[in-house]
């Protein structure tokens, strides 16, 4: 018999992980390669205040069932949470403090009239907003329109302002002005033409469970206890068990094509104990004072690594494929996760969190999140304590400084800045002396923004890649934000009839 085909996935972010998986399933033998000293990337966890919290992901958006199934397969079905009813989200912005519209898409109204929307819009921004529905279905359209323009083109600059860039650069740290809707949205434009306005084309596409809610905006979303950590932990483990390995602290440096069509992968591991075991099983080392390289020959390539990144490796090998890569630039995001001591916040003064537009005074926060007041299992962890997490970071602004430091990570000057902000988006006055405990994470490459053209250049990259079915390009910046886009991708390859020759497809929703 012979041995079976090998496969070398560079990245263990969620992309990375459910590509490794499946490939596994499959019957090759995997070896992925990851970076930084654990798998799972921007789904993450860590202890604060004794108190197990989310510092990146913190749900997925339901409708589609994938990532539910998904979560079944793993055996993790009975750990399935969903949000607090009934409490909804906040937007804040010079308007003031109003509850967020339910139903909406990306900030798009689903019912302009709405009295939730006409508090945000005021009367004349939300007749506005209505009277889209006399435009003609194709008016606004054209190549490469972003978000931004388009909604403006509709509805109003204030449906903009108020209502869709809070809520985009909030989610997405993103402007609105600067994604390209065919990329964002792939469905919007045929949904307009199919049912003859933005806000009917909004309610068709938002999953049953979120058109009847009334608890506003994030409760179309489900979790795992005690973490969304769980996910990628279960992934990693089930990869395991079909005699995957994983390398952790091992980056991938160069990658190169040989004559019989096969691929080598140059790494180098800080990690010498993962590294090692990796190499005596998947190719050659040569271990150094400070870590070990390993060289990896496999019959199929994965790169599940930012794009920039995957079009540095292939240079060499694929030039014409790496040129064709789009950009998509990060957007740095800073988090804040304080543990308070109060009684106060006990009636969830903000609802489940709030998201803030651009510029409104006094607060330099992008979005907050009341933790205990969105999630019971994670308030019943809390013990009568609170969870707050705001995130810093919209497209063009500089990131408050870390400066966080002492044990309990409560000194610095960005903590006075979180307590200032969550007090004003709180309307509850918050100082240290409730502080117990914070921690500040930094995301540097975890957002992407598809620019003008993302959609072109994303049809060009499976047009080459229908010409290399031994490579694979994945992750959040072609399928799609978030964890459901990025499962369903991966769901989409798996049904690829053969396995020798199949390729990832670009995600349409």
């Amino acid at each position: 018999m012979s041995s079976p085909e090998r496969t070398v996935v560079v990245g263990g972010g969620i992309a990375g992980l459910l590509a490794a998986r499946r490939h596994a399933l499959a019957g090759r033998r995997v070896t992925l390669l990851e970076a930084e000293p654990s798998t799972g990337g921007a789904i993450a966890a860590r202890t604060v205040g004794g108190i197990d919290i989310n510092i990146g992901a913190e749900a997925w958006s339901v409708g589609s069932g994938a990532v539910e199934a998904l979560i079944a397969q793993l055996g993790l079905a009975d750990q399935v949470v969903s949000p607090v009813t009934g409490r909804g989200s906040r937007l804040v912005s010079a308007a003031g403090v109003h509850i967020a519209p339910p139903g909406g898409m990306f900030g798009i109204p689903a019912r302009p009239l709405s009295p939730e929307t006409r508090k945000v819009l005021g009367t004349t921004g939300a007749l506005r907003a209505w009277a889209e529905r006399l435009l003609p279905a194709s008016w606004g359209l054209r190549p490469g329109v972003t978000l931004g323009d388009y909604v403006r083109c509709r509805m109003g600059r204030r449906v903009v302002d108020r209502l869709v860039a809070p809520l985009v650069g909030g989610v997405h740290s993103a402007d609105p002005y600067s994604l390209e809707l065919a990329s964002t949205l792939p469905r919007l434009p045929d949904a307009v033409r199919e049912n003859g306005s933005l806000a009917a084309a909004v309610r068709s596409l938002r999953p049953a469970t979120s058109r009847s809610s009334r608890g506003g905006a994030g409760t179309a979303v489900q979790a795992l206890t005690p973490t969304m950590a769980e996910l990628p932990r279960a992934l990693e483990a089930q990869l395991r068990s079909h005699g995957g390995e994983v390398l952790t602290g091992t980056r991938a440096l160069a990658v190169a094509r040989k004559d019989d069509g096969t691929w080598q992968v140059t790494a180098f591991g800080t990690d010498r104990g993962a590294s090692s075991s990796g190499a005596a099983t998947s190719g050659a080392a040569t271990s150094g004072a400070d870590g070990t390289e390993v060289r990896l020959e496999a019959e199929h390539l994965v790169l599940a690594c930012p794009p920039d990144v995957a079009a540095t490796l292939l240079e060499q090998a694929l030039p014409t494929l790496a040129r064709a890569i789009p950009s998509a630039p990060a957007v740095p995001v800073r988090l804040v996760a304080l543990v308070l001591e109060a009684p106060a916040l006990d009636s969830s003064p903000s609802g489940t969190g709030a998201l803030v537009a651009a510029g409104t005074p006094g607060v330099r926060a992008k979005a907050l999140t009341h933790a205990t007041a969105k999630w019971e299992h994670v308030r019943r962890a809390a013990d009568g304590l609170h969870v707050v997490r705001l995130s810093y970071g919209r497209p063009g602004e500089e990131l408050p400084e870390d400066d966080s430091h002492g044990p309990d990570g409560t000194e610095g000057t960005i903590v006075d800045l979180a307590l200032a902000d969550a007090s004003t988006i709180l309307r509850t006055p918050l100082d240290r002396s409730q502080l117990r405990a914070a921690r500040v994470i930094t995301w540097q490459r975890a957002m992407r923004r598809p620019g003008p053209g993302h959609r072109e250049a994303l049809d060009a990259i499976t047009e080459l890649l229908a010409q290399e079915p031994s490579l694979e390009l994945v992750g959040a910046w072609r399928a799609g934000t978030g964890i459901d886009a990025i499962v369903r991708a991966d769901a989409r390859a798996m049904t690829i009839p053969d396995p020798s020759t199949h390729r990832v497809q670009e995600d349409r929703p």
